[in-house]
């Protein structure tokens, strides 16, 4: 009898300390976690605002039959563009060199491939911060540089998006909480307070692009100035948002 008292006694001593290791949710599975009595939406909030600087891709290509004389040309045409940039006030440390390449050229015949010459490409980004001379500095460039420049795309943007950050933010937690609201309604739950907040934000500035200036440049005499409209930049800020309920 004594012995099957020690075992019983044995037996609930290991099943209590098997207990007290066990995750709670393992040792009570019908009490429902904090995670479980939740609700999870996505807000998102988008704001315009007019672009108020602009960031031209430009550059040149030049093509010979030896590096020398293709870098020369591409070298004299740069120094042309950079020239008129800075005489259109851009300022020397918002112009950057972006890429520099030497490549051959060849032709595909009969006989297999035959060298052609080679290329050089040289560009820049120029930061245009008086939108109102971007017109001018497109022409003007494109002009110094001749028949070699490539204009590649213009980049609209907004330089303090901070003031338009903050306004999509209230408006992507009002756009969350109003989900959240309505679900907790519809499910016959009381909404809570938030207890996890997560936020990703989005500037839409689409670039536009443009061809090599073969197209850009026309005769002096009846030369139109190239038509540049900065249309509107957005910013937009998502968030997640996870709402208790009772």
């Amino acid at each position: 009898m004594k012995r099957l008292e020690f075992l019983c006694l044995g037996l609930s001593l290991l099943f209590a300390t098997i207990l007290v290791g066990c995750d709670p949710q393992i040792i009570s599975p019908m009490v429902p976690s904090p995670e479980s009595r939740s609700i999870h939406v996505n807000g998102s909030g988008s704001v315009t605002g007019e672009p108020d600087i602009a960031t031209l891709y430009l550059g040149v290509s030049a093509e010979k039959e030896t590096v020398e004389a293709a870098r020369e040309a591409a070298a004299s045409a740069m120094t042309a563009v950079i020239d008129s940039l800075k005489a259109n006030d851009i300022a020397e440390n918002d112009i950057q060199t972006e890429n520099f390449s030497i490549y051959p050229q060849y032709d595909w015949t009969d006989e297999g491939r035959v060298l052609r010459g080679y290329r050089v490409n040289n560009s820049v980004r120029a930061k245009v911060r008086d939108l109102e001379t971007l017109s001018d500095i497109i022409d003007d460039a494109t002009g110094a540089g001749g028949d070699i420049v490539v204009v590649d795309s213009i980049q609209f943007m907004i330089e303090d998006p901070t003031p338009l950050q903050a306004q999509a933010r209230v408006l992507a937690v009002k756009n969350a909480e109003a989900k959240a609201q309505t679900l907790a309604e519809a499910s016959g739950v009381t909404l809570g307070k938030p207890i996890t907040i997560i936020e990703t934000s989005h500037a839409a500035g689409p670039p536009i692009a443009y061809a090599e200036t073969a197209e850009f440049a026309a005769d002096d005499g009846g030369r139109s100035a190239t038509p540049i409209q900065a249309g509107e930049f957005t910013v937009t800020i998502n968030i997640t948002l996870v709402y208790e309920f009772e």
